[in-house]
């Protein structure tokens, strides 16, 4: 049996349709599972060699409700430039996002495609939209049941609240009595700030030592001649 021939299964060579609601994601994380999603990365029969016969549709919603991590939104700009001298037009991802917010999303996961003829298919299968309304509810009504569906909600903040018996557990054979006061508080900090002197005087010497060594001998050619 060849690698294509499981293709030939209607059942398995049928895409899904998976919903992405871009509530709260952070993008690249977001982009990184929705490039896998395209490519089929999720399913056992995945072929690098035929993406579009393993690769799913992908809907995004909520576009304008997706989120950057730290300061992009004020740093990170989108370049274009139409080939002509000065037409390099630059916009900020803030601004970005209220003129076109979709582009922030196809952008990403644009990127993180492999760069080859496939790349402008899978992209065709990512549809990207503003709100929740959507010309696609028939196609996503009549997705076949699989457990290889996946529909991503909204982000959910991960929360871990540990016992008291896992916290001792994690930290067996490290417990140290501390006494919180000024006085063992300046000892240790004295004892840091001194560590911390060491070191940079060691990193000087050693900085010295190997300038030392690489440079150049200085050999008198007259003495030389003298002895010969």
């Amino acid at each position: 049996m060849g690698s294509r021939a499981i293709f030939k299964n209607q059942l398995t060579s049928t895409p899904l349709w998976h919903v992405v609601d871009a509530t709260g994601h952070h993008v690249g994380k977001l982009a990184s599972k929705i490039a896998g999603l395209l490519r089929g990365k999720h399913k056992p029969i995945f072929d690098n060699s035929a993406p579009l016969q393993c690769g799913d549709f992908v809907v995004v919603l909520n576009a304008h409700r997706i989120e950057f991590t730290g300061k992009k939104w004020d740093q990170k700009l989108y370049r274009k430039h139409s080939g002509y001298p000065g037409g390099l037009k630059e916009t900020k991802a803030k601004d970005m996002r209220i003129d076109n917010p979709e582009y922030i999303i196809r952008h990403a996961v644009m990127g993180m495609l492999p760069r080859n003829n496939n790349k402008s298919y899978l992209g065709q299968r990512l549809k990207v939209y503003d709100g929740i309304h959507n010309p696609h509810q028939g196609q996503i009504a009549q997705i076949p049941t699989s457990p290889m569906q996946l529909n991503i909600g909204p982000y959910e903040a991960p929360s871990f609240e540990p016992t008291e018996q896992e916290i001792n557990d994690y930290f067996a054979g490290y417990q140290v009595e501390v006494v919180n006061n000024d006085e063992q508080l300046s000892m240790v900090e004295t004892k840091v700030i001194s560590h911390k002197e060491k070191l940079k005087i060691e990193r000087r010497l050693e900085r010295k030592r190997r300038v030392g060594e690489l440079r150049p001998l200085k050999i008198d050619l007259s003495t030389q001649q003298k002895k010969q």
